[in-house]
């Protein structure tokens, strides 16, 4: 429950209890081993369309908040154990 907890307060559940969102494992895998991000923009290939998002428009597409993502990502966690990650 602790992680849904972090989810919610972050705006965040509704995304992953969304059943209406479909994932497809193989374009997903595509996606990320094509994927390169580069300045705090990713690109990758998918079924041979051209993805380039940022943050924010990913955040837009989802249906979710980015406020401060770009800081905790460029954060050093290594001093946090896998406890406080989540």
């Amino acid at each position: 429950m602790l992680f849904l907890d972090k989810l919610e307060a972050q705006g965040w559940l509704r995304l992953f209890i969304n059943t209406h969102r479909w994932c497809f494992v193989v374009d997903l895998v595509e996606c990320f081993t094509k994927c390169a991000v580069t300045t705090g923009v990713v690109t990758s290939i998918v079924n041979g369309h051209d993805l380039r998002f940022n943050a924010k428009e990913l955040g837009d597409i989802l249906g979710v908040p980015v406020y401060g993502f770009d800081i905790y990502v460029l954060e050093d966690k290594s001093v946090f154990g896998i406890e406080r990650l989540l």
